[in-house]
């Protein structure tokens, strides 16, 4: 199975969060995360939470990484943020990403951050790992699972319940965050169906 490391900067979008997770639950490829990742996921978000004025911040934060380490146990690699990695990255904060991804055989990382170099870190090519933006990690994701897509919408459809949203609206959403058309182009056909 396809094996990936999802970055902090994947992770942190809610709605993108949730959509890539669902597939991975609906078995359409590993997820990975180094504890590093995890721990950036979780100050990002608190500091999110705090500009925004948002109460009970602590208790939900550990919520999601208590979901996210129960529906996937084998996810967590070892690899803390604070420790000096010897990877050729561009970016010595992002060398516990890499280091997740070796060390979790991972074939890709899902990232934005396009300055951490991990396209030219040569531990990396050498391991054969990919690095790949999130909204084509789904595309790719869902033209080799589009049932994974329709089933993760559903599942995600019958969560909201605040506001209730349905799968296409969701798909909608999708495409106006994250600019996931591709994803939108593949699933819109099928999801009505369903």
């Amino acid at each position: 199975m396809y094996r990936v490391v999802l970055d902090t900067c994947t992770l942190v979008p809610g709605l993108q969060r949730d959509f890539l997770l669902q597939l991975a639950t609906e078995g359409a490829y590993t997820p990975l995360w180094g504890t590093g990742i995890l721990a950036e996921l979780d100050y990002t978000l608190a500091a999110l939470d705090a500009r925004r004025g948002i109460s009970g911040s602590e208790s939900r934060r550990r919520r999601l990484m208590d979901q996210m380490r129960h529906a996937f146990p084998g996810a967590e690699v070892d690899s803390p943020k604070d420790r000096a990695y010897a990877y050729d990255v561009a970016d010595p904060d992002d060398g516990h990403v890499a280091h997740a991804a070796i060390m979790g055989k991972a074939d890709a990382i899902v990232t934005d951050d396009k300055r951490a170099g991990f396209t030219t870190a040569t531990a990396l090519i050498e391991a054969g790992i990919d690095t790949i933006t999130p909204k084509l990690f789904a595309a790719n994701t869902v033209a080799a699972h589009p049932q994974a897509g329709v089933a993760a919408l559903k599942a995600m459809a019958g969560r909201r319940q605040n506001p209730v949203q349905s799968s296409p609206e969701i798909l909608e959403q999708l495409v106006l965050r994250y600019e996931m058309h591709e994803v939108a182009d593949l699933l819109n056909p099928i999801v009505e169906v369903h």
